[in-house]
């Protein structure tokens, strides 16, 4: 245990973090009690991983500076996270744009000593709009709804939150008793949302509101001075009004927290005509021609959204039925701590697995492919299906995705391999193939870790493919522009076709392993793996049959005219580095030393 948990949730902050972190190590004034920062990932796919773990490699001592990860997106999931992992009595969040003054650790173990009634208490937060002009003050045309942008300047004096009042701080520089929170704040709250999409926000009030209703008081500490860095593109209209929608949007939750169940059937006209009176005053002030300047229209979305709440937050809860279902909630939170887990204790792995030439052609050369496998705590390896569905569950796939292509680079650089002769094929799941900033990513890495793009090929599932054709054709080309290559994986009976497999242009198509493994049973089966590998070469691709692991399918394979084979009677999954390998020789392959139980799980290891 230590008096004071600094956390510091963050989604892709590898540029923002590093000023919060060096604020951190300059604080002053902590020699009389322990304290420890902790940076919770939420999912990033940028390079912030690594940017801690180098702040680590430099960081005091004294002052242990953590890593962990939060698989569910969202900052109310990020501070659950923090506080599961946390060590201190204390615990203070900063957003990773939040500068603390160089005495704020400090002036927080103070307040708590000397309030020890006070479950959470806020600073005093500064707007710090930087692009243009370093400055602390609030441009005149936002300032009647600063506060919306977590800037809180409420004097100079402590004081309590009234709860009479409806008033509490943000979640940015706010200190809560850990004690308080595990007591009253529910591991899942109403409000936890995935982005600003879900219309939903002030996650940090509700989480207050339980401490508060739990018999804690709030309070105001300007001794804790924060500094909120601000761009300009946070206060551009379209921003704030999107900002304070999702505010007024989630307004009837936080109300109803505050009321005893049988007042809330009586408050909910009196709040719903209060809103539309307001509403409609506003309207009689600021006639249309009057709301165009930023504050007034938020002003007016703001009350427009609250009269909406209720409708709205229902609409939320049907929709959302797992929040009545206790069992998958709990089924939720366990997976989601397990994955979280595994990223935070590095236990995900690289295997590969060699693809052989079998025609002999100069351009058809040995290369192998990727695999991930996750390492339990027992240290046995799991396989894709026991760990990638809650991963994509929990919108993981883009993370792991990353994760391994930035250490596939990472491993090539550190050796200097030379792109000659030399492929390694990665699988890429749908939330890649979706998303619009992949190729950017992929070119940012190749780039730092200066790697030839030769040497990778992508490789896109069949149905993947054909269910956004569009989109997957527009990202091969934009794969082959840069120099990888590509490769159409588990293809049956939808990538066959002809004007398919024209319109994706890809340089390999890997059959699926199922159908290669029936061939010999299935004449029909057979006949379809001609047509596909003749089309295939037709439209200048090469082949490969995967899951070969017998004698007879090597055979037929060749016989087809397939180019590669590949499968556990070949070559098995290996820990993947990147030492030399001899040439395979088919011939003196012991093929009776595969194990038939395995050969079912062939399909799944890859």
């Amino acid at each position: 245990m230590v008096d004071i948990t600094v956390a510091i949730p963050t989604y892709n902050g590898e540029k923002r973090l590093g000023e919060v972190l060096d604020r951190l190590k300059s604080q002053v004034g902590t020699e009389h009690f322990s304290w420890e920062a902790i940076v919770v990932d939420n999912n990033s796919t940028d390079n912030t991983a690594k940017l801690v773990r180098e702040y680590q490699a430099q960081w005091p001592a004294q002052i242990p500076l953590r890593y962990c990860f939060a698989a569910e997106q969202g900052a109310a999931f990020a501070r659950q996270r923090a506080v599961e992992k946390a060590n201190g009595k204390l615990i203070g969040f900063l957003d990773d744009d939040n500068l603390p003054e160089p005495n704020w650790v400090a002036a927080a173990y103070e307040f708590s000593q000397n309030h020890p009634e006070v479950g959470a208490f806020g600073s005093q937060i500064h707007g710090y709009f930087y692009e243009n002009t370093a400055t602390d003050k609030v441009p005149d045309s936002i300032k009647r709804v600063a506060c919306f942008l977590a800037i809180i300047e409420r004097g100079d004096k402590p004081h309590r939150y009234d709860p009479r009042h409806k008033i509490l701080p943000p979640g940015a520089g706010v200190v809560v008793r850990k004690e308080a929170w595990e007591k009253h704040v529910p591991p899942r709250l109403f409000l936890n949302h995935k982005g600003k999409d879900a219309g939903l926000a002030s996650e940090d009030l509700e989480a207050l509101l339980h401490i508060q209703n739990g018999g804690w008081d709030i309070w105001y500490n300007p001794a804790m001075v924060v500094h909120h860095k601000i761009p300009n593109s946070r206060l551009e209209k379209d921003y704030l009004l999107m900002l304070v929608r999702c505010v007024g949007l989630s307004r009837n939750r936080l109300r109803m927290m505050t009321l005893k169940s049988w007042q809330k059937p009586l408050a909910f006209p009196a709040y719903l005509a209060n809103d539309l009176r307001r509403l409609v005053l506003h309207a009689i002030k600021y006639r249309p021609d009057k709301v165009q300047d930023t504050a007034t229209a938020c002003e007016r979305e703001l009350l427009t959204s609250s009269v909406m709440s209720p409708w709205f937050l229902w609409k939320h809860q049907w929709l959302n039925s797992e929040l009545g279902d206790r069992a998958t909630v709990l089924q939720t939170e366990a997976s989601a701590r397990q994955i979280a887990e595994a990223f935070e204790e590095e236990r995900f792995r690289l295997h590969s697995q060699r693809v052989y030439p079998l025609k002999g052609d100069r351009d058809d050369f040995e290369h192998s492919e990727i695999l991930l496998r996750l390492e339990d705590k027992t240290g046995k390896l799991r396989l894709p299906g026991e760990f990638l569905p809650p991963t994509e569950r929990h919108n993981l796939m883009r993370t792991i995705d990353r994760w391994a292509i930035r250490t596939l680079c990472e491993t090539i650089a550190h050796t200097g391999s030379k792109p000659s002769g030399v492929l390694y094929e990665i699988n890429l799941s749908e939330a890649s193939v979706n998303d619009e900033g992949f190729v950017n990513f992929l070119q940012r890495e190749f780039a730092s870790q200066n790697v030839s793009p030769k040497m990778l090929c992508f490789a896109i599932g069949e149905r993947t493919a054909i269910a956004n054709l569009e989109k997957v054709a527009r990202m091969i080309r934009q794969l082959k522009a840069i120099g990888c290559q590509v490769t159409l994986d588990r293809v049956g009976n939808r990538g066959s076709r002809r004007e398919a497999l024209e319109k994706l242009s890809v340089d390999y198509l890997k059959i699926d392993g199922n159908l290669v493994k029936s061939m010999l049973q299935n004449p029909l089966h057979c006949d379809r793996l001609q047509k596909i590998n003749q089309v295939g070469q037709n439209l200048g691709m090469k082949t490969i049959a995967h899951c070969v692991e017998t004698p007879e399918l090597l055979e037929t394979t060749k016989n087809i005219g397939f180019n590669y084979a590949q499968g556990f009677g070949i070559a098995r999954p290996t820990p993947f580095g990147l030492t030399c390998q001899l040439p395979l020789d088919l011939h003196s392959l012991n093929w009776k030393s595969v194990n038939p139980h395995n050969l079912a799980t062939a399909q799944q290891m890859s």
